[in-house]
């Protein structure tokens, strides 16, 4: 136990360190001055146990506390992160179970379009899910949310352009690491026992790769946070990038708390997701060696 909070706080205290240094960093490029630099770090270690001193001039002329001129925009850009990332599982999940299940021809033929899916940048990538779900709006008169309507932000269809993204990487993660998977002797062995391939995938397959795919979800969040600007011009939403683009440039302090407030809801998800497939796994193992 103590081990684990010992790591736990070495890793906080890293995390901490490098978003002060890319925080302070911009200063040193622009004045060319080592001192600043230093004098830059100095003030963020302080700004950094002392946030409620941090002030932030309104465009209306009000000046409030950090916490309270970012609280909406956090709120509504962390409701669409996470539910981007709770549908992006999902899906992926379920694409890759059909995909697993397929025949050959038809997965060579899958793969060839997943291919050029691929290659498409991240931006675009979302600009096309923003195009196809405005596409079903018109064709079928379902409301998605496309705009936020008497200030009252909508988030179903933010999350659905943004879940495009984790839902092709994680997929892509998990085909491989099903792949992998299937060539060592176990599934061999479960296939002889006369076991299907539904219980051989959700009881063997995707319980071993799901160690890896955790692994791969701070660049997926990275890849995420590049995406949710433009996805946040585009639907006009009041989130946490567009608040970066107004009151964060130039100022160190304010780039410095968001980057904290967007980090470690994804360090605490990839902490607890851990220890739960740990748990998982290892009484999965309990059970069938006694077994």
């Amino acid at each position: 136990m103590w081990n684990n909070i010992a790591k736990s706080f070495r890793e906080i205290t890293l995390i901490l360190f490098v978003i002060l240094l890319i925080s302070c960093t911009p200063g040193l490029f622009q004045t060319q001055s080592f001192t600043y630099f230093l004098q830059t770090l100095g003030a963020g270690i302080f700004y950094l146990f002392q946030p409620q001193k941090i002030i932030v001039p309104l465009s209306n002329g009000e000046e409030v506390t950090f916490f309270a001129a970012v609280s909406n925009a956090y709120l509504n850009s962390i409701i669409i992160i996470l539910g981007s990332l709770i549908l992006s599982i999902i899906v992926s999940i379920l694409f890759t179970y059909v995909f697993h299940m397929l025949a050959a021809p038809i997965k060579k033929a899958l793969s060839g379009v997943f291919f050029i899916i691929e290659a498409m940048p991240d931006v675009l990538i979302v600009l096309l899910s923003i195009q196809f779900f405005i596409w079903i709006f018109k064709t079928t008169g379902i409301s998605l949310g496309i705009y936020e309507f008497g200030g009252k932000t909508i988030y179903l269809l933010p999350i659905l352009a943004l879940s495009s993204i984790p839902t092709i990487y994680l997929f892509k993660y998990m085909v491989a690491g099903i792949a992998e998977e299937k060539t060592k002797h176990y599934y061999l062995f479960s296939q002889s026992r006369g076991f299907g391939e539904s219980y051989i995938f959700f009881v063997h397959l995707f319980r071993n790769t799901l160690l890896t795919l955790l692994q791969y979800y701070k660049n997926i969040f990275l890849y995420m946070i590049s995406s949710l600007l433009i996805l946040e011009i585009i639907l006009r939403l009041s989130g946490i990038m567009s608040f970066v683009k107004v009151y964060g440039i130039g100022d160190f302090r304010i780039l410095m708390w968001v980057l904290i407030m967007l980090y470690f809801p994804l360090y605490l998800f990839n902490r607890i997701g851990e220890y739960v497939v740990n748990k998982w796994t290892f009484s999965k193992e309990v059970d069938e060696s006694v077994g």
